[in-house]
């Protein structure tokens, strides 16, 4: 007497309920090693922390208005908090960072794709470009501050100007190295000009662009510092300019925690909007 065989819908119910358990294994993992990877983040937050409130209480010869310990810092970043004070400076610093990001970035990534598509353009700008780039922005401070004066102009200007480099060279760099083999396959099924730009050329050079794009994030903070160092009245620069003049320490690291605290979450919010909107990008963008 025959076996009996296996109806295909139940071989097909069988799969799935593998293919459900293998998925469902798979995220008990994740969780897990997320548990263990918050855990310990967190634990060396506590443990420096800890380290921090001891030292200058058991080391001779520290004045704790001059090193304050985290208690001290805590208390003044709640005032801060509840009399309004922090969110000003820090709303007023974010609108900053992000108009000079955005005309830094976009100038960055236009000239890159021009330099990386046209031959003669590039040679044009190199020189003059690659000869910028190694002059620091920070240098740029006197000139910006006498050509566009104390007024917002000149720091979003240092903004733009600092953030354009990374974008354009990554931008230029993903341009250039775009596999020949991929151009050839366009030009055989017919692609000309612009269809290879947004079809090809764009899509191969993208991580490049989202790779400079990311370090012109942190670019944009340190530049915001240096602009509101100098002539500002408001923004978290201005703060920690204002903290050392007055002698009050807790104050500058309360404009320091702030500050990085502004450029962790802009850098969180970047890595979280790329698998959303190159869903193709998204198991880069978690690493």
């Amino acid at each position: 007497m025959n076996a009996r065989v296996p109806e295909p819908a139940m071989i097909a119910s069988e799969r799935e309920a593998i293919e459900r358990e293998f998925d469902a294994e798979q995220r008990a993992i994740g969780r897990r090693r997320w548990l263990r990877q918050v855990s310990f983040n967190i634990l060396g937050v506590i443990l420096f922390l800890l380290l921090w409130e001891i030292a200058p209480r058991v080391m001779p010869g520290i004045n704790l208005a001059m090193f304050p310990p985290p208690s001290h810092v805590i208390g003044t970043f709640g005032d801060m908090i509840a009399s309004g004070e922090l969110f000003g400076h820090m709303l007023v610093s974010l609108q900053r960072a992000a108009s000079g990001f955005l005309i830094g970035g976009s100038l960055g990534v236009l000239i890159g794709l021009l330099t990386g598509q046209l031959v003669q353009f590039r040679n044009l700008c190199d020189p003059v470009l690659h000869g910028l780039r190694s002059i620091p922005g920070i240098a740029f401070v006197p000139l910006a501050i006498v050509w566009f004066g104390l007024g917002e102009m000149s720091k979003i200007a240092l903004i733009s100007w600092g953030t354009f480099f990374p974008v354009w060279l990554n931008t230029f760099i993903g341009v250039r190295d775009v596999p020949n083999v991929l151009l050839r396959s366009a030009a055989s099924l017919g692609s000309r000009g612009g269809d290879v730009m947004f079809r090809v050329v764009l899509p191969s050079a993208m991580p490049f662009i989202l790779a400079g794009l990311r370090q012109a994030t942190a670019t944009a903070f340190v530049m915001l510092v240096a602009a509101e160092l100098v002539g500002a009245s408001s923004g978290l620069g201005f703060l920690i300019s204002f903290s050392h003049l007055v002698f009050r320490v807790d104050m500058m690291f309360v404009g320091l925690l702030a500050l990085g605290a502004l450029g962790f979450a802009a850098d969180r919010v970047f890595v979280a909007l790329l698998p959303r909107i190159f869903p193709w990008y998204g198991g880069e963008a978690r690493r």
